[in-house]
């Protein structure tokens, strides 16, 4: 289950987080995008991933932060979230929207 930071402003999410982690649904992972922005406006908690991790393990989570764009770091985690039991594993990854593209990135992430 992929979730953008912009998503997680919503209630609705929450209450999935609840639901997955009261029925220990470990073979449950979710992915949430921390890029820091929504569709027009930096969101609530920026690049607050501890705030995150503290979330969604407060909803019976297994939270790992992860940098979002490093390919080996996310393997190792969803290797984690493999051998974890009796808890949905949920990845929280900071990045950077336009990462790596030659000018893309450039004032976007400065708003």
């Amino acid at each position: 289950c992929m979730l953008g930071d912009g998503e997680c402003a919503e209630g609705s999410n929450w209450e999935a987080f609840s639901f997955a982690g009261t029925y220990k649904l470990d073979n449950l992972v979710a992915i949430l995008d921390i890029n820091r922005l929504g569709q027009s406006d930096p969101t609530a908690l920026q690049h607050s991933v501890d705030v995150y991790l503290a979330r969604v393990n407060a909803f019976g989570w297994h939270g790992i932060v992860v940098d979002g764009h490093d390919v080996t770091a996310l393997i190792a985690a969803f290797e984690e979230a493999k051998a974890t039991k009796d808890k949905p594993t949920c990845l929280v990854c900071k990045t950077y929207k336009g990462y790596a593209w030659d000018n893309a990135a450039e004032g976007i992430n400065d708003l």
